[in-house]
């Protein structure tokens, strides 16, 4: 399962209402989580950018991506991933911001990756083609909860 930039994020920030439950989130699934380079970028960006809550320096902020990614496997694109992305685009009509979350569906389909862990489910919900879970919602075993089927409003 991929993991999405906003629980890294949370896991990172100590201030966030969702820090604790992110932690235990990555700790207990850590066997079966992925983490794609284009998740370290975006989170690096956000944790040390001026509109952050706290931002840290470049040096903090490297040094607490760097001791939260080290135990995960981390996914890259590959020679397939870019036409997979044009696929997904195409398919499902997507513009904007939409498009990297196309690309980071690629790289996790062509990594044979076919669930996201997110807290941002309506990034995803017109790709049908990943399996939508969300953490921070109650109800399922490890408090995880697959978003399937809903169209976007």
């Amino acid at each position: 399962m991929l993991v999405d930039s906003n629980i890294l994020i949370y896991a990172i920030n100590a201030d966030s209402t969702k820090h604790e439950q992110a932690k235990h989130f990555l700790k207990d699934n850590l066997q079966d989580l992925q983490i794609a380079h284009q998740n370290i970028l975006e989170t690096l960006r956000v944790i040390t950018h001026s509109t952050f809550s706290h931002p840290l320096n470049l040096k903090e902020g490297l040094e607490a991506i760097l001791s939260l990614v080290q135990s995960f496997q981390i996914i890259v694109p590959n020679n397939k991933t870019h036409y997979v992305c044009f696929e997904l685009i195409q398919k499902h009509n997507l513009t904007g911001n939409r498009i990297f979350d196309a690309y980071l569906t690629a790289t996790a389909l062509t990594n044979n990756t076919h669930e996201i862990a997110t807290d941002n489910e309506r990034d995803f919900l017109k790709i049908k083609e990943i399996k939508v879970i969300n953490p921070f919602q109650e109800g399922e075993p490890k408090a995880l909860r697959v978003v399937e089927g809903k169209k976007e409003s």
